[in-house]
């Protein structure tokens, strides 16, 4: 991680009000790849129905993709899909689940 992706965490954890409008060019394309490592390799698949083992096959150049993609603003996260689950009280709970491209962007900016 850079310093300067460590100095926006930083400032982030003193106040959390603070409001980034890009990080965007802090972001490189071996930290995208990084991030979709970091990802849990037997997680279900994404909203998109592709699984981890599914994109592991072309993440490298995927990854270059979605840099270029940053870089230019020209990237939107996919909508995610929402799914209720139950609790033990009888009420339930929403989650939502993303792509896994979105997955690794997401990773990577909860660093920051």
């Amino acid at each position: 991680m850079s310093t300067q992706i460590d100095r926006i965490a930083e400032l982030a954890k003193e106040d959390p009000k603070r409001q980034f409008f890009s990080i965007a060019h802090l972001i490189t394309a071996e930290a995208l790849y990084a991030a979709f490592r970091g990802l849990r390799k037997k997680a279900s698949a994404g909203v998109d129905g592709v699984t981890y083992q599914m994109y592991e096959k072309t993440s490298r150049g995927i990854s270059n993709k979605l840099h270029e993609r940053l870089k230019e603003g020209k990237y939107r996260a996919q909508p995610l899909r929402r799914v209720y689950i139950p609790k033990e009280n009888g009420k339930e709970r929403p989650i939502s689940i993303p792509s896994w491209r979105t997955r690794s962007c997401r990773r990577r900016r909860a660093k920051c």
